[in-house]
């Protein structure tokens, strides 16, 4: 019951921030732009050893908002969100044939489907990509799945730029060092027990009470040459395991999420807010942390003299919701601009737009495009904004017999999600009901396609019953999108280790309250071919599982990517086709890459040191050289605890 009278505390008090002002106190040792999983951590763990840090966090705090620690509830909303529209490529007609593309109308509001049954009145804005702006950044709004990346994303980064620090061992024994492990036995190898990171997944109860999905999971399991009889031990198998075959082995697994053992979100909210409450015994604060919230950072600042530019301080504007993006900006509300100083270091931990965002407003970047906004050169470095990569992502819908049933737990009310007087919501404050335990998304499949780069599992999916994960749009949107059919089975594709890195953010003004221009360019370099390929290999391995599954559920409908033919070879073209035109992402990364010295387009070093500049970092997934495994955020709650360590040695 720790941590139900921890959640009560948490909501009901607040803690003291500064509220910006230029004073004596704007002096740090370091400045940290960004709260999310990379910056987060980062602020918390200089400050605890014994360091000023000013942490500046664009968004407020929500804390007092209840379902943001509810993972079932975790929807992005207006209050956390910074609402972006992304392009998946500089073909227009290609671009027009997503199902889910955003469209602004004459009277300013939204709909959302594809190109050939748009309003006339309608312009395109984009695919929707809402990103975490809040105390606690993406980690309070994703869908939490916390898998290791492969040991070879990690040995990966040790190899093109010679440093030995870099490897699957130290990543391991860091997360040893943090994660409070909630669903394996204590002292299970290659795990934490007693960190600040806590990570739970389902003990197989959630599936005794899915008898219909558990006839899909018997079919996928029969497909790799697993005992269909042992599903609900195979679904609860740690995916996060030690086990030097973990990144080859295919199958069922169960997936686990950065939450506490009731499900409560865990956040890197949780961890500023508990650095900031820490006391010495005569109650003054215990660490030199101050967090300024609704700070807009705008510009890095440099010393003025020298051969090489040395970061020395940020400009930031002070003020609510000051950036475009946030749904509830005004543009004549325009902050008040202040400057901190760092005696030490700059970090950035801004995102993967925002921080090559950041870093182009200050003068680092291709000259080229600094100059055509009239941007003062601090330093050529090509890199900024380029790379750009993400997981591609598609449901693979298959259509059942029957609707899929679930056996009620005895008790349980009715929830509404977080809708007035939601009987749920009570219960989840006491450790109990619905929302403290594991929810039908904690499944995941490994699979290596026929195009596997490395020889490793290559796609990760999640199957849903009665409905798919098709991507973002805005809730407030008129949406033009066929409701499911009934029986729909969901197998959500994750693809891993994709191979396309023609992605960029750059520039569209010199405004920093403006977004920018942020094209992922899927499929648009010579990894095309590969991820395409193992893609529409997915597809035709749903085809053959889908209608393998037992009655009454099955046989399945494989309905999407849709092909009449029986012969494989005749669907493969359409099926590429249909990924191109639907695939969606949210785990974008690469944006200032780690890269070794004769790499033209790395932006830092191994040490996450800005290339050509001083006192400058970036720590946070615009760091990672190729996207992590299935799902960012726990690879970028290491990253953060493997940086802290470089910059003590270097403090």
């Amino acid at each position: 019951m720790v941590r139900v009278a921890l959640l009560a505390a948490l909501l009901s008090s607040a803690l003291c921030v500064a509220a910006g002002g230029k004073d004596k106190d704007d002096e740090y040792d370091y400045i940290v732009v960004g709260s999310g999983p990379g910056g987060g951590p980062l602020a918390a763990n200089l400050a605890k050893a014994g360091h000023s840090v000013l942490l500046l966090e664009a968004g407020d705090d929500q804390t007092s908002d209840v379902t943001t620690h509810i993972l079932s509830l975790g929807f992005p909303l207006p209050t956390n969100r910074w609402d972006f529209y992304v392009k998946m490529y500089s073909n227009q007609a290609q671009q027009l044939k997503n199902n889910h593309l955003t469209w602004k109308r004459a009277d300013g509001s939204l709909w959302v489907g594809n190109g050939s049954a748009a309003p006339a009145d309608a312009s395109p804005l984009g695919v929707y990509y809402p990103r975490g702006a809040t105390l606690g950044g993406s980690s309070v709004i994703n869908a939490a799945g916390a898998v290791l990346p492969s040991r070879s994303d990690w040995d990966r980064i040790g190899q093109i730029t010679g440093d030995k620090s870099w490897s699957n061992a130290k990543f391991r024994s860091i997360l040893k060092r943090i994660e409070d492990n909630h669903y394996l036995p204590r002292g299970t190898p290659g795990h934490g027990f007693d960190g600040y990171l806590g990570i739970n997944g389902n003990d197989g109860t959630v599936w005794q009470n899915q008898p219909d999905l558990v006839k899909v999971f018997e079919s996928m399991a029969s497909m790799v040459g697993d005992n269909p009889a042992q599903v609900i031990q195979q679904v609860q198998r740690d995916i996060n395991s030690d086990s030097p075959t973990r990144d080859k082995t295919q199958g069922l697994f169960g997936l686990p999420f950065h939450v506490n053992e009731t499900w409560g979100r865990f956040s890197s909210r949780d961890l500023v807010r508990e650095t900031l409450a820490a006391k010495k015994p005569n109650g003054e604060p215990k660490y030199k942390l101050t967090l300024q919230t609704e700070s807009l950072a705008t510009r890095i600042l440099f010393k003025k003299g020298g051969k090489t530019p040395v970061a020395n301080g940020i400009e930031y504007l002070s003020g609510k919701s000051l950036y475009s993006a946030d749904p509830r900006f005004n543009a004549s509300s325009t902050g008040t601009k202040r400057t901190a100083t760092a005696k030490k270091e700059v970090i950035l931990s801004a995102g993967v737009f925002n921080t090559p965002q950041l870093l182009l407003l200050s003068g680092l970047g291709p000259a080229s495009e600094l100059s055509r906004f009239n941007i003062p050169l601090i330093k050529d470095i090509p890199g900024v904004g380029r790379r750009l990569q993400d997981n591609q992502e598609l449901p693979l819908v298959g259509v059942a017999q029957k609707v899929l049933e679930s056996i009620p737990v005895p008790g349980d009310p009715v929830c509404t999600f977080g809708a007035p007087g939601d009987p749920c919501i009570d219960l989840f404050t006491r450790g109990q009901g619905p929302y403290a335990r594991a929810g039908l998304n904690s499944n995941a499949f490994l699979w290596k396609s026929n195009h596997s780069a490395d020889g490793e599992n290559d796609v990760l999916f999640f199957t849903f019953p009665n409905g798919a994960f098709r991507g973002f749009w805005p809730a407030e949107a008129v949406v033009n999108i066929p409701p499911e059919a009934p029986g729909t089975v969901g197998m959500a594709m994750v693809k891993m280790n994709p191979q396309n890195h023609a992605g960029y953010v750059k520039l569209k003004s010199a405004n920093p309250r403006d977004t920018p221009d942020i094209n992922f360019e899927m499929f648009g370099d010579a990894g095309a071919e590969v991820d395409l390929g193992a893609m529409a290999d997915a597809a035709a391995w749903s085809r053959v599982m889908y209608p393998q599954v037992a009655a009454p559920v099955g046989p399945v409908r494989a309905a999407e990517p849709p092909c009449d033919s029986s012969v494989p070879s005749e669907c493969v073209a359409g099926d590429k086709q249909w990924v191109k035109d639907q695939t969606f992402g949210h785990h974008a990364v690469g944006t200032a890459a780690i890269g070794g010295d004769k790499d033209k387009l790395a932006v830092l070093d191994s040490k996450f040191r800005v290339r050509g500049v001083e006192n400058l970092r970036v720590v946070d997934g615009s760091a990672f050289p190729r996207p992590p495994g299935a799902f960012p955020v726990l690879a970028t709650f290491l990253l953060s605890e493997k940086a802290v360590e470089d910059i003590l040695k270097d403090a």
